[in-house]
């Protein structure tokens, strides 16, 4: 099984990183949304995405493993990159290229640095149950 889910910490980071806003309605959206994950777009502005439900990378997880998966593994995305505001520059040169996947590598396990990643993949499987005759 693999699913997906928005990291609890998107909004805010990504306003840090490429949209710096002082409207109030929308830092208190994100704000909020840290708090206990509920992305509440209560003004009908579609500017301000919509509501729902954002994950840290350890819910998300205990999510997947109350409905029965076992060795559930959740990974950023996006990884560190994301937030990287000349991204497509250091991709297109080859030894800037390798350093951004050396550090993605290197933080891909640590559940700290998940939630960085403004999306999450959870991965897990059911152990199969043979039919009895």
């Amino acid at each position: 099984m693999v699913a997906a889910a928005i990291s609890r910490y998107a909004g805010t980071l990504d306003g840090l990183a490429f949209h710096p806003t002082l409207d109030p309605g929308i830092v208190k959206i994100r704000h909020d949304a840290i708090v206990d994950g509920q992305y509440r777009n209560t003004t009908g502005n579609p500017r301000y995405f919509t509501t729902a439900y954002f994950h840290t990378p350890e819910d998300f997880a205990e999510e997947l493993t109350e409905t029965g998966y076992e060795e559930v593994r959740v990974f950023g995305v996006e990884g560190p990159g994301w937030l990287l505001p000349d991204f497509e520059a250091r991709w297109r040169d080859d030894d800037s290229r390798s350093h951004v996947l050396t550090v993605a590598r290197l933080l891909e396990r640590e559940s700290s640095v998940v939630g960085v990643s403004a999306h999450l993949v959870g991965a897990g499987s059911k152990p199969m149950r043979l039919k009895s005759e």
